[in-house]
């Protein structure tokens, strides 16, 4: 159940614990049940045993949300800026490295399409409205070279997914 937890969601050991205690002290234990001491000794060992493994890696986490963030369609600069502001050190940061191109589009696909601009737009626009769309993705956090693949991207371009 843990290591499901761990891929599912990126957590730390202390928030983890937490959620696994929960679970213990929901079970209808009798006052002063040796199974319940027992139960949490148990948890205690697992969670240990976890962080050995290194399940428990910051780096690890930090790329799982990053990735997350960036597949509901932000981009990997607003994504890196999320992380920051949720107390992300600046060293872990940097040790994400880069995000791979393709994966920035596609996050620029979603944002387009959650908001009907470059191909998904219903109805056709003039000069000032797809003006008006760059912004859109710019202020998105989107880079230059990004936005003009969005704006060129006809229907048929995209690949089956």
């Amino acid at each position: 159940m843990p290591r499901d937890y761990i891929a599912r969601f990126p957590v730390g050991r202390d928030a983890l614990e937490q959620v696994l205690l929960r679970r213990v002290n929901k079970h209808q234990f009798a006052e002063n049940d040796p199974a319940q001491d027992a139960a949490k000794t148990a948890l205690t060992k697992v969670l240990d045993d976890l962080e050995q493994e290194g399940a428990f890696s910051a780096t690890v986490r930090l790329t799982k949300e990053r990735d997350s963030l960036i597949k509901r369609g932000r981009s990997p600069r607003v994504a890196m800026r999320k992380l920051a502001e949720k107390g992300a050190s600046r060293d872990a940061l940097d040790d994400l490295g880069a995000v791979d191109p393709e994966i920035e589009f596609q996050a620029a696909l979603t944002i387009a399409r959650k908001r009907r601009i470059g191909l998904y737009r219903r109805n056709p626009v003039d000069r000032a409205g797809i003006q008006r769309e760059e912004g859109i993705l710019a202020r998105a956090g989107y880079r230059h070279d990004i936005i003009q693949r969005i704006m060129e991207t006809n229907a048929d371009d995209l690949p089956d997914v």
